[in-house]
């Protein structure tokens, strides 16, 4: 039976999810009051137009734009901690200082996912992932409280952005995962941890760093690397690559 409780039940916090649980995860070190490290944060984004009281947020740097930008407006907002890559003025407020931002959202986000005990679904494929989500979640959607991958956040940004989503409500995730190299989908799964693992089929897309199907094949199934120890695998059967897995 599906089931979803934390360690503490705090509706509007994700529990486990204290200043310096978060420090430790990510192996940043924590600027600030120190009487601050044992308050949990309410939820994680790295859009500062998204931040609320007692958030974290994570400042991306982009091609055009840097998210360090904004750690000032974000306090004024209520955030309750900021990750940076590098050293801020003292009066800006409190942050844990990473060598990288990404990786330490990365990292975050799989502490966080061993603080829930919801049943995880991972979909991933060449082609089909986002339609089997909505189909998989539809059908969960009539006995549980569902949270799924909204649009395209299934790469190594939009993975951890939605596990930061789910919340005491919820009784089952549906994550979709996109990959389009090697390694990948060790980094996705490592964060998901599924409890289910899907794989739609293996097609042609990605071949300029995949090589063939079967390279696609086995970037797809690293996914069976972090299912959990009593996780179930469902695969097309009538694809004629993810027909030969008889084992994983």
């Amino acid at each position: 039976m599906f089931g979803c409780f934390y360690k503490n039940e705090l509706e509007n916090k994700m529990p486990g999810m204290t200043i310096e649980n978060i420090a430790a995860a990510c192996e940043g070190t924590f600027v600030g009051d120190r009487d601050l490290v044992t308050k949990e944060i309410a939820g994680a984004v790295t859009d500062s137009r998204q931040v609320q009281k007692d958030y974290l947020f994570i400042p991306i740097k982009g091609a055009r734009v840097d998210g360090h930008d904004f750690i000032p407006q974000v306090f004024e907002k209520g955030a309750l901690v900021v990750l940076s890559d590098h050293a801020l003025p003292e009066e800006t407020g409190p942050y844990i200082l990473v060598s990288s931002t990404t990786e330490a959202m990365k990292k975050i986000a799989a502490f966080y996912r061993t603080q829930l005990s919801c049943k995880v679904v991972g979909i991933t494929g060449s082609v089909g992932k986002t339609s089997t989500k909505e189909m998989i979640a539809s059908v969960l959607e009539q006995r549980y409280k569902v949270l799924k991958t909204e649009g395209n956040f299934n790469n190594e940004i939009g993975l951890p952005l939605t596990i930061f989503k789910i919340r005491a409500k919820h009784e089952v995730a549906v994550l979709e995962m996109g990959i389009s190299d090697f390694g990948e989908m060790h980094r996705l799964a490592a964060m998901a941890r599924p409890d289910i693992g899907v794989i739609t089929n293996i097609g042609l897309c990605h071949l300029e760093n995949l090589g063939t199907r079967d390279g696609i094949l086995q970037a797809k199934t690293e996914m069976f690397d972090h299912l959990q120890v009593d996780g179930t695998v469902i695969l097309n059967g009538d694809d004629d690559k993810l027909s030969t897995k008889k084992e994983v």
